[in-house]
């Protein structure tokens, strides 16, 4: 299997049985005794370690210490719980060091032992993926705005446009796995053995761990949500405005090794991550039905269990010991005598009654002129409504070779047009309120592939039928607009 260059390498910065003691029968132990190490010596709640590391004595002695408290093992290579404690924190230890979690030198006479520094880092991302709680979307966005700020004000360089893009990457791949997370739980909260069980791991857990920590106010106008058009807009600036030819200059100092090429790749690549930031509305709409889903699988689980019977399996159960223990004669169907499949007992057929032939109330047949007053109806109030494949169909009629066209340049050519010019307005005036435009706005299902954004300056626009604000049109997407 050949790697691409997009594929960052994994073994070629840590060591490759990296994972060994962790894929073992006594993982949860070795988990364990690697935080505690880390918490105790490598960690950065821990002292300062030496230059040099740690005497391997004073390792083995804490593993002891941890041992201890954590018996007993399974069995593992000859190490069973029998064994002395010193001989087993010195198989720990060499497991360890093997494994190249630990790194083990000899100075002069004495033996020193340490963390190499990706290894240590990839310890502290495990750790802070194993105590990962509710996504607070707030703080991610307000971070990402004031990051931006600064590059786009020239008080900040490269790294902090790759910080502000990672932490995008990062937000979107949280309300990702959001929704996998909700309903991968429920299967296990309806395996609870009683009401209350259920009811307090539906608190504690679906609530309290998994929930958005901020999902109340998600929909309020204030919300750093709705800045996010700001960061595009910030984004949008970066790409295209003064300030991409010094950023492009830090990454081919810094990041590219003077290469130009990487360097535009990697400037391309944090903004491409942030433009990502677009697609938020779709996860959020996503997460919503499943917690809505989640809700209701909940709320009828709880109905089912307070409706049903009190101790119901322990009915069915002296329920199967009565048959299996009561004689045959007992056991007898209370049925009348007689087959109980014969043509006799079967129900006859239902024989429908004849209709009543009306003798009254005759409609009469339209005339020629009310089919066409109908006629014409129809197609006046077709020509008014403006679905999707309209409002691709014009939009795409001006974006045709252009990213943006200004609201002056669209072409009034019919009543279809009209009816498109005047939704196009309403989508920017609504667009341009705190917030944005709504997530349950019918009319947000006519953009597709190309938003609409209000411009403030100026004066207003005009034309043969309709005078109105000053609007532009910008295309969102690679593909044409009448497919999208």
């Amino acid at each position: 299997m050949t790697t691409t260059t997009s594929t960052p390498p994994l073994f070629s910065v840590v060591p490759a049985g990296i994972f060994g003691p962790l894929a073992s029968a006594n993982r949860e132990h070795y988990w364990l005794l690697l935080c505690r190490l880390y918490e105790e010596f490598f960690g950065p709640d821990a002292p300062v370690p030496p230059s040099h590391g740690f005497p391997r004595r004073e390792i083995t002695a804490a593993l002891e210490r941890y041992l201890l408290a954590d018996d007993p093992w399974e069995d593992e290579d000859g190490q069973g719980p029998d064994t002395p404690l010193g001989i087993r924190a010195n198989a720990i230890h060499e497991r360890f060091r093997t494994a190249g979690w630990l790194r083990q030198e000899r100075i002069g006479a004495r033996e020193m032992v340490s963390m190499p520094p990706p290894v240590a880092q990839l310890l502290s991302t495990l750790v802070e993926f194993s105590e990962h709680g509710p996504t607070f979307v707030s703080a991610k966005m307000r971070s990402i705005e004031l990051q931006l700020q600064q590059v786009a004000e020239g008080q900040a360089d490269g790294g902090t446009l790759d910080e502000a893009a990672d932490q995008a990457r990062r937000l979107l791949v949280s309300l990702a796995s959001m929704s996998l997370q909700v309903r991968d739980l429920m299967p296990e909260l309806s395996r609870a053995e009683t009401t209350a069980q259920f009811a307090r791991q539906w608190f504690e857990r679906y609530v309290g761990q998994l929930f958005i920590g901020d999902y109340a106010q998600l929909h309020r106008a204030d919300h750093p949500l709705a800045r996010r058009s700001s960061i595009l807009a910030m984004a949008r600036q970066l790409e295209a405005g003064p300030r991409r030819e010094a950023l492009a200059a830090w990454y081919r100092e810094h990041a590219a090794g003077g290469d130009e090429a990487r360097a535009q790749a990697r400037l391309a690549r944090s903004l491409r991550r942030l433009h990502e930031l677009e697609r938020i509305d779709e996860y959020l709409a996503r997460l919503d039905e499943d917690i809505r889903q989640a809700n209701r699988r909940a709320l009828a689980f709880l109905d089912y269990r307070l409706r049903a019977p009190d101790r119901l399996d322990v009915l069915l159960r002296r329920a199967c010991r009565g048959v299996l223990s009561a004689p045959e004669d007992a056991l007898r169907m209370p049925v009348a005598p007689g087959g109980l499949m014969d043509e006799s007992r079967l129900r006859p057929p239902r024989v429908r009654p004849a209709p009543i032939p009306r003798s009254a109330n005759a409609t009469a047949p339209p005339t020629p002129e009310q089919l066409a007053r109908l006629s014409l109806l129809r197609r006046i109030k077709r020509a008014r409504l403006v679905t999707a494949e309209d409002m691709a169909r014009y939009v795409g009629r001006h974006l045709e070779g252009a990213d943006r066209v200004d609201s002056a340049q669209l072409a009034i050519a019919s009543i279809e047009d009209l009816r498109a010019y005047q939704v196009l307005a309403t989508l920017a005036l609504r667009s341009h309120r705190i917030g944005g435009l709504r997530r349950e706005d019918p009319l947000g299902r006519l953009l597709r592939g190309f938003r609409v954004e209000l411009v403030d300056h100026g004066p207003d626009t005009g034309n043969d039928y309709l005078h109105g604000p000053r609007f532009r049109l910008m295309r969102t997407g690679a593909r044409p607009l009448e497919s999208a």
